[in-house]
């Protein structure tokens, strides 16, 4: 008992011994902080970045979280002091515009934080001990992370370079350990997209393309949207910047029209909300928004769809968000209160409910006749980066207009995505990552670099297919996606049985591409995959599972037909083996395992004979040597003096000179 005592106690003097270090540590990095800083710069960084700047955007934070990230400004402020940034202003606006970013998402004080410090790692000698001994290991993390991914790749317009796709890898594969690392990223690449102005010709068009190919499509996924609408029209301007003016003065010359559109449009919609009985009874409020379609999107569409700009349906669009009266901002709730916690489940299951009796509203509306067939449920069926919404369209004077209708917290999240989860101080993020796994499951398997980078690209960031199966459960794939890439998506059994398909209702082909509504039926049992399934599968997985099939298939055949040759061997040559009749005895003189000798056999038929005369050291067998050699060397005779070997060395040997175990046909 004393000793147990004598124990904790020393621990105990440990852990104090330790505290005291860290603090120790902490109090003379800010005293040396301090010291280095005139009057002048504190006043500087009080008046000119906290005051006017920083602290107007923090008003959602509770007052304990505001000296913490006063204290990251000024580590900030002291690292870049003497530094400036292409357009001449000081360095320490760009950490202070992407916390301002960081802010507008609404994010954590450990977020804004790692934001101020996510260059003073990098660029100065500042050290992430130091940082995690002033702000934690969170936020060392994500600085960590952040300073990881900073050497942004150098994306040739056509292809990447082995080791600019290095570093996107990187990039994602530190994403997956906290999303937050990424989101830092996108507002350091946003700010920098905004002043682009001040860069070569030539570093212009690689940074706008490497926006548009992964930054963007990354915001995207994330749920971003206005992160990712404004690098898309930045890098728009840029990298097409004819098509960018042109369709700019486009809709100049249309500006008018759709403000008319807009706002008789939204009267109407305000009225008839206004008016109606039940939105009344339930007191809830809305709020009907006007906007006009990014540039960037609006090309895109009319490209991919080779239409002109009044076909287009979406030019303008209106936004209802419904929210109960009694609502409090969430960030303002003590979310350890179960009470809380339930009251905000109904009032959210209210206004979802009240989304679709205004969607009914609004297909009754006066003067605006509503589009046949243009629904979309996005509330039951969620897109890939949680966006939720109804939308439909109606015409105003021959002029197309989306409405979307949403509930607050569906607004939130459809504006900040991923983001959104930091306003909550619950332990669960409520998003589903399942591409987030992906990255992590990818990062273990060998391949290069480029094929990683490029695999995140096409089925991870590209644009996606939904089919259904017939149990109405909903598949989520990459577009291009075919049957055999669906089988496997349900389950490797599933895939690996499968003998056919239908598409809605129909036989197809296994190789047929997915298109977005298919209701798909696999049919599995007694299928096996067939070597051509390799042309027909898009996805990385799908690909992955087969060629590992084919390639215990082709193993099996190997280890059969090798264990059926040694055997004959050993059956005609009994008395010159010394009575060795069985595999087994004839692995247990050799030195090596059953399947490994069958394998050696298996792939090459013609080793059978030299490698029996090296496990049973026939004089005839260091001849064959001999002259294996010499053939291998081009005629170049050596005459090394052979050394006495195990069987397994030999082994090895002949597998070397004669490639006795051919590697399996690379499919």
């Amino acid at each position: 008992m004393t000793d147990a005592n004598s124990s904790s106690d020393i621990d105990s003097i440990s852990q104090t011994k330790s505290n005291l270090i860290d603090s120790a540590t902490q109090t003379l990095t800010l005293l040396n902080l301090f010291d280095s800083l005139t009057p002048s710069d504190l006043s500087t960084i009080e008046n000119e970045y906290w005051e006017n700047l920083l602290l107007p955007s923090l008003s959602y934070l509770p007052p304990s979280d505001l000296p913490a990230i006063k204290l990251a400004l000024t580590i900030s402020y002291h690292s870049h002091k003497d530094q400036r940034r292409k357009s001449g202003e000081p360095y320490i606006m760009h950490p202070v515009n992407v916390a301002l970013l960081l802010s507008e998402l609404k994010l954590n004080d450990e977020t804004l934080i790692a934001g101020l410090l996510h260059d003073t790692v990098e660029d100065t000698d500042l050290t992430f001990a130091q940082i995690e001994s002033l702000f934690g290991k969170i936020v060392r993390k994500i600085v960590e992370g952040e300073t990881k991914v900073s050497k942004l790749p150098k994306l040739a317009l056509s292809e990447f370079a082995d080791e600019q796709a290095e570093n996107l890898r990187q990039m994602f594969v530190a994403m997956t350990d906290d999303y937050r690392i990424i989101i830092v990223k996108l507002a350091d690449r946003l700010h920098n997209m905004r002043t682009l102005e001040h860069m070569k010709k030539e570093k212009q068009l690689k940074i706008a393309r490497e926006t548009l190919d992964i930054f963007a499509p990354l915001a995207h996924r994330m749920g971003i949207w206005q992160f990712k609408s404004e690098l898309e029209d930045i890098s728009f301007s840029y990298l097409y910047p004819k098509q960018h003016k042109k369709l700019r003065k486009r809709l100049m010359r249309q500006k008018d029209k759709f403000e008319r559109v807009l706002n008789k449009s939204q009267t109407i919609l305000s009225s008839a909300l206004s008016a109606d009985p039940l939105l009344r009874d339930e007191n809830i409020q809305f709020v009907v928004e006007g906007r006009t379609k990014e540039l960037y999107s609006l090309w895109l569409k009319m490209n991919e769809k080779n239409e002109n700009l009044s076909k287009i349906k979406d030019v303008v669009a209106l936004r209802v968000i419904l929210w109960p009266e009694k609502e409090k901002e969430i960030l303002k709730e003590n979310s350890n209160s179960s009470s809380n916690s339930n009251s905000n489940s109904n009032s959210e299951e209210k206004s979802v409910w009240l989304c679709y009796h205004v969607l009914g509203l609004v297909q009754n509306l006066p003067l605006l006749a509503p589009v046949p067939g243009s629904v979309k449920d996005y509330i039951s069926l969620p897109k890939p980066n949680n966006y939720q919404s109804l939308h439909t369209t109606l015409v105003c004077d021959n002029q197309p207009v989306e409405i979307q209708i949403r509930t607050k917290s569906m607004h939130r999240v459809a504006e900040t995505g991923m983001a959104a989860h930091w306003l909550y101080k619950s332990g669960g993020s409520g998003f589903d990552t399942p591409w987030l796994n992906n990255i992590r499951e990818w990062e273990n398997e060998a391949v290069s670099s480029r094929d990683f980078v490029e695999s995140v690209r096409r089925e991870l960031l590209g644009k996606r297919v939904f089919v259904f199966l017939r149990n109405g459960k909903i598949l989520n794939l990459a577009r291009g996606a075919t049957a055999i890439d669906a089988a496997f998506n349900i389950h490797s059994e599933v895939g690996l049985t499968m003998h056919g398909v239908e598409i809605n209702g129909k036989p197809k082909k296994v190789g047929y591409e997915l298109q977005n509504g298919d209701v798909v039926n696999i049919l599995s049992g007694d299928g096996k995959p067939a070597l051509d399934w390799l042309r027909y599968a898009t996805a990385r997985s799908t690909k992955a599972k087969l060629r590992l099939y084919f390639r215990r298939q082709e193993q099996k055949s190997a280890i059969l037909g090798g264990e059926m040759k040694i055997l004959e061997y050993l059956e005609s040559n009994q008395k010159r083996l010394g009575g060795v009749t069985t595999l087994e005895e004839l692995a247990e003189k050799s030195g090596l395992t059953s399947k490994e000798l069958c394998l050696t056999v298996g792939y090459n038929r013609e080793a059978l004979v030299p490698l029996m005369v090296t496990i049973f050291n026939n004089v005839e067998g260091t001849m064959f040597f001999d002259k294996i050699k010499k053939i291998k060397k081009k005629g170049k005779a050596t005459e090394n003096k052979q050394q006495p070997q195990t069987p397994r060395a030999r082994f090895e040997r002949i597998k070397r000179l004669l490639s006795l175990r051919r590697k399996p046909q690379n499919l």
